[in-house]
């Protein structure tokens, strides 16, 4: 009955968005970072020593987390520890095996395990679970999906580098607790292989702006956002081909913006599965001249692809400064362009690019600042 109450409780969204949250704020408060690093690198060491084959995941959270935290501390840990790519077998979702290159030898994709329903539902359960989105501990789900992993490989799948292991030593930064030198010795940024598009590349034209926008927090569904995406790819679509990659797909808690039909406007949803939606949503960011999106999630991938990056955002309390200096951090160790703005500031920018951009015959994409 209590456990019934319990998860009742952490439906209610105020609940899941805001009191967890705080409640995992204050338990930080009362910790300090040394033993959890202590108590991190025996896990680590433990999983090291296993004979068989390790899962690594599984991933069920945010892009934006997999892309700036997971994968580089994978590639950290891989160093320190000796892990043996060919042992492990990365679990995530959307076809990123890319992701994982030089980590794990082996991919299994979570659409390989459940359909979409299967998944949401599924995924929807443990967040009520664990009152969190986050992966902060080893739940139902992932202790059915590493039984799933080993019936469908036939492999000696031993355990797992669970991102639990990852998400309690990173909070100590997130929270402001631990200084950055704390993601610095636990992380290796590396950039990734640009993945390939097929002959035929989806019918895109050789050169293109890819775009990406989405509803989140941090650019909430308003009339005022719905028209600044609109208007904004109305204009880039006037002097560039512009690729579309909404998936079409609806597999998180994101809702895409819809920008309706405009000329010189390419899609790829109708090439785009729950298998391989991200996974083809890179090759198309590696080869465009510049990528322009909501800020957070697929916005990351610039700077790993050193593709020119714009990441809009338009409710500056719902960013966190960590995250936004990690950002400029990974922007830096791979000299991409990168620019997160805010809303606000376009027209500002416009008022002073555009007279620039008419004397130099062209139309500057991003730069280098970051808000």
């Amino acid at each position: 009955m209590g456990k019934a109450v319990l998860r009742a409780v952490r439906r209610i969204p105020v609940v899941r968005n805001k009191v967890v949250p705080w409640l995992i704020r204050e338990e930080v408060d009362m910790m300090p970072a040394a033993p959890v690093v202590a108590q991190m690198r025996r896990e680590l060491e433990a999983v090291s020593k296993m004979r068989g084959h390790i899962m690594v995941g599984p991933w069920l959270s945010e892009v934006g987390f997999e892309l700036l935290y997971f994968v580089p501390f994978l590639r950290w840990a891989k160093d320190e520890f000796g892990f043996d790519p060919s042992r492990m077998i990365a679990v995530s979702r959307g076809g990123v095996a890319s992701w994982y290159a030089g980590i794990a030898d082996h991919y299994l994709d979570l659409f390989d395990l459940h359909s979409v329903d299967e998944y949401r539902e599924a995924n929807e359960a443990r967040w009520q679970e664990a009152g969190n989105q986050k992966q902060y501990d080893v739940g139902t789900f992932d202790r059915h999906i590493l039984n799933l992993v080993r019936r469908k490989t036939g492999l000696e799948v031993q355990g797992m580098l669970h991102p639990s292991i990852m998400y309690r030593l990173l909070r100590f930064f997130w929270y402001e607790k631990a200084p950055v030198s704390l993601l610095h010795k636990h992380t290796k940024y590396e950039p990734l292989v640009p993945p390939p598009l097929p002959p035929d590349r989806y019918g895109l034209p050789e050169r293109y702006t890819a775009v990406r926008f989405y509803f989140r927090p941090s650019f909430p569904d308003s009339p005022e956002n719905r028209a600044l995406v609109s208007g904004l790819i109305s204009r880039l679509a006037t002097d560039r081909a512009v690729v579309l990659l909404n998936p079409g797909l609806r597999l998180d808690d994101h809702d895409d913006v819809d920008v309706g039909a405009n000329r010189g406007l390419h899609r790829i949803d109708h090439v785009l599965t729950a298998k391989d939606n991200l996974g083809v949503q890179t090759a198309v960011i590696a080869h465009a001249d510049a990528f322009i999106g909501t800020y957070g999630g697929l916005s990351y991938l610039g700077p790993y692809l050193k593709v020119p990056t714009v990441g809009l955002f338009s409710h500056a309390p719902e960013l966190v400064p960590a995250h936004l200096d990690v950002t400029w951090r990974l922007a830096s160790r791979f000299s991409s362009p990168l620019t997160v703005l805010s809303s606000a500031d376009i027209g500002l920018l416009q008022s002073i690019l555009g007279d620039w951009s008419k004397d130099a015959g062209t139309a500057p994409v991003c730069g280098t600042s970051m808000v």
